[in-house]
């Protein structure tokens, strides 16, 4: 993570990259699932593995709750299908100006050296 935003915490606002949304939930589910699948035989080994996994549980609840903080700070995600189809085509059409504008340039640029 760049710059000086904490993107952990819930109350910072600031606008997020689609990269810095952490979604990496597999290691803890994994944990979770394999901490359940083991059989102990003695009772106390099997108190303290469910503590450990009720721990983890809660560890992955957090962990879901800063990625919805996080995934509301991107942009655009208030838009709505029209309005995202909206802004790709004003976008579309201001990429294709441009070009336009480049081409008119170079074809300038290329007639300017052709008479010098």
């Amino acid at each position: 993570m760049e710059g000086n935003a904490d993107h952990s915490d819930p109350n910072n606002f600031s606008p997020l990259s689609v990269q810095d949304v952490d979604v990496d939930f597999l290691p803890i589910v994994y944990e979770i699932i394999r901490s359940v699948e083991r059989d102990f035989h003695d009772n106390s080994a099997k108190a303290r593995e469910s503590q450990d996994c009720s721990q983890k549980v809660l560890e992955l609840q957090k962990k879901f709750d800063v990625a919805r903080s996080q995934i509301k700070r991107l942009p655009g995600i208030d838009y709505n299908k029209q309005d995202q189809l909206k802004q790709f085509e004003i976008l579309r059409t201001q990429l294709r100006l441009k070009r336009e504008l480049l081409q008119k340039y170079r074809n300038m640029c290329s007639f300017e050296t052709s008479f010098k």
